[in-house]
């Protein structure tokens, strides 16, 4: 019982510190998402790109800290006899609660904090999708609309002798787009 008490607080203060990279990680990450919105929204490209590098960045050292948190789960449940199927940090949670109780505690707080944080960042990153894609939407809309009008079609006649209707119909293209 003295080994599988010290194996656990082993593992445990592993990933309780793989969880607090996790953290610290996605925290900055959602700062950056938060910077990347400001930058959208006054169309710096300078700080947009930035944003983007560091995003990227970012994502690469969460990969790093999650393949070595699956890695501790994985041998914890080794050494715990849970089966692959049921190797979740939840199940292990649950199986260390009645032993080692401030160690679930901590690894319950752990990962509440980083599903609080990963869920604000995919809120922040729709939201930042949606604004570019609104943008490109309202660029697309301005480009058709003057590169239609350089193209008039408003020839007073055509070959055969009739009066054409020209651009001015409401389907056609205009110079100046009405903004919702």
């Amino acid at each position: 019982m003295e080994n599988r008490t010290d194996k656990n607080q082993e593992y445990g203060a592993g990933l309780h510190e793989t969880l607090q990279e996790l953290i610290g990680l996605h925290r900055q990450l959602y700062e950056v998402v938060k910077s990347e919105n400001s930058a959208i929204t006054q169309a710096d490209v300078k700080a947009t790109y930035e944003a983007t590098s560091a995003k990227e960045a970012l994502i690469h050292w969460i990969h790093q800290a999650e393949l070595s948190r699956q890695v501790l789960v994985r041998n914890w449940c080794d050494a715990e006899q849970i089966t692959p199927a049921e190797a979740t940090l939840r199940n292990l949670i649950l199986r260390v609660q009645g032993r080692d109780a401030p160690l679930a505690d901590r690894l319950q707080s752990d990962l509440t904090a980083l599903l609080v944080l990963v869920e604000r960042i995919k809120k922040q990153n729709e939201l930042n999708g949606s604004l570019v894609n609104e943008s490109l939407r309202h660029i697309q809309n301005m480009k058709q609309n003057i590169f239609g009008e350089t193209n008039p079609k408003s020839a007073t006649y055509n070959q055969s002798g009739q009066r054409n209707a020209g651009s001015t119909n409401a389907h056609g293209p205009r110079l100046i787009s009405k903004e919702v």
